[in-house]
């Protein structure tokens, strides 16, 4: 009998903490250099498309990287998130090559085989809201359309918050749900999220600067009676 108990403590998965049930758990069938490669590959030809979609437009190197940057993560969050958001009741007993990607990252975060609702949620409004409007704001710097700053900056900020929230509801348990290992925590969960901080901030900061500079070009050559009203509003 006590052989038996210590065998229903042992768990039939790799993730933490080892308490978790994942009763329906398929262990992966690809290896990880397989699953990253693959995963490499398809950032690289997004990347790669993109840049040769917008440097017929020849719009600078800041248009370009931010063109590129916004088709790739519009791409990511609606086919591989949005994978993960269809598929997350079941993610953990499927074999498909997304599935098995999903199953490698969470090493790093077990939230996504157990299908947490704070994860399924965050994940859901990117793939609604931040995934199209990622594409629209691609395309909007592509005609150079200046409403392309007002959209970016609110989906830099919407892309930011949800990383931040998505880091914080977990460190501050200490992070109970990621291997100790190295390249899991700091690989795979700070390595392939921080892009989503730090890319945005400097995206809003940009977009701010812009969008001040317009209003205040707009205050300063309205006629001195209208300006008056605005200061009296």
């Amino acid at each position: 009998s006590e052989r038996m108990s210590s065998a229903e403590h042992i768990p039939l998965h790799p993730y933490f903490p080892t308490s978790l049930l994942l009763p329906d758990y398929v262990p992966p069938s690809r290896s990880t250099f397989s699953m990253l490669a693959q995963f490499g590959l398809f950032v690289l030809m997004v990347m790669g498309t993109a840049f040769a979609i917008v440097k017929r437009r020849k719009l600078g190197k800041s248009k370009t990287w931010t063109f590129m940057w916004f088709v790739a993560s519009g791409l990511i969050h609606l086919i591989i998130e949005g994978y993960f958001v269809y598929n997350f009741k079941e993610i953990s007993s499927q074999t498909s090559l997304l599935a098995e990607c999903w199953k490698e990252y969470s090493y790093s975060d077990s939230r996504y085989m157990s299908g947490d609702i704070f994860i399924v949620v965050v994940e859901a409004v990117t793939v609604i809201c931040w995934g199209p409007l990622s594409l629209i704001i691609a395309a909007l710097i592509y005609f150079n359309h200046p409403a392309r700053y007002i959209i970016t900056f609110l989906v830099s900020a919407g892309q930011s918050y949800g990383c931040v929230l998505y880091f914080l509801t977990t460190l501050v348990e200490g992070a109970p749900h990621c291997s100790q290992n190295i390249i899991h925590f700091w690989g795979y969960f700070v390595g392939f999220n921080m892009p989503w901080i730090i890319i945005p901030f400097i995206l809003m900061w940009n977009s701010g600067k812009e969008i001040t500079r317009c209003v205040r070009l707009v205050h300063n050559s309205a006629p001195t009676g209208t300006k008056e009203r605005k200061k009296k509003n």
